[in-house]
């Protein structure tokens, strides 16, 4: 089911709105058995006084939002809660955040029922024991490969092992990469990853030992090439784990590199323009920068 929302937008009687919104964003995008989601407004430009952002659900029987929320002055962003129904029914709620006639929605999936097809089989760390500090990354694993699908991530201990929302694995595969964070601690200590995809929940441990943290990877751009309009980069790893993500010379992120096994990293894609310089960084901390040949 999805219920989408018409509305007419109006603002209390003087309030001032000189920002607009320009993103709404909902983490996570779906959620199940009455666990709430996060809505994110991102303000432009940052206004001198507080302003007061409209807030609407197209369903609120299934996912409820409060009817505003103010974003202090001078401040780009601003939360709210969203709280959704464990008894409702399968359903695509539409969120709306608006100031004056201007408004910004998002999609937050209620309690979709489990496709069929390959399923949820597994979470996994590596390394999964470490010194507090270090990096890892983690692995989702389907059954088989998947048409596309959005994995739901949660840690028992964020201010010690902190993992992404969500990580996506794309179609046609059948595991998806994330990275994993990890704080110092003075004693060995076991921390929960619970993965999530429907109806379906994996979880593995962690554990976390005194020391020094691991020293970063070494990074190397073997291929940086973009003619007539194709983007070409290859990179290599000394770990075989790491996640290898490329960036604009600004620090814009472009895309993540895949991982062809033994430390080795390619991708291949249409790309408008030349982005004369690139940097790959890996989640292990070791990066490379390269000019882009044509």
């Amino acid at each position: 089911m999805v219920s989408t929302l018409a509305a007419v937008f109006l603002a209390p009687a003087g309030a001032q709105a000189q920002g607009i919104i320009s993103a709404l964003s909902v983490s996570p995008s779906q959620v199940r058995d009455g666990a709430s989601a996060l809505g994110t407004v991102t303000l432009i430009p940052l206004d001198a006084t507080p302003t007061t952002v409209l807030l609407f659900s197209s369903d609120p029987g299934v996912a409820s939002v409060p009817p505003s929320v103010v974003a202090p002055a001078g401040q780009g962003t601003v939360t709210f809660t969203i709280t959704t129904n464990a008894a409702a029914p399968p359903t695509i709620v539409q969120i709306t955040a608006a100031i004056q006639n201007v408004p910004r929605q998002a999609n937050l999936s209620v309690n979709a029922a489990t496709p069929p097809g390959p399923s949820l089989s597994a979470v996994s760390v590596t390394p999964s024991t470490l010194t507090g500090g270090s990096a890892a990354t983690g692995t989702v694993t389907f059954t088989g490969a998947t048409n596309g699908a959005v994995v739901q991530l949660s840690s028992s201990n964020p201010a010690l092992v902190g993992v992404p929302s969500e990580t996506v694995v794309n179609g046609g595969a059948s595991t998806g990469a994330f990275p994993v964070t990890t704080a110092a601690v003075a004693a060995n200590t076991t921390v929960s990853i619970t993965a999530s995809w429907f109806a379906i929940t994996r979880t593995t441990t962690i554990t976390l030992t005194p020391g020094a943290p691991a020293p970063a990877d070494r990074v190397a751009i073997t291929k940086a090439r973009w003619k007539r309009g194709l983007l070409t980069i290859e990179a290599t790893s000394t770990n075989p784990n790491a996640i290898l993500s490329v960036f604009t010379q600004s620090g814009g992120f472009m895309f993540t590199l895949t991982n062809n096994g033994g430390g080795r990293y390619s991708d291949q894609r249409g790309w408008v323009t030349n982005p004369q310089v690139i940097t790959v960084r890996s989640n292990f901390g070791g990066s490379a920068t390269a000019t882009l040949t044509s």
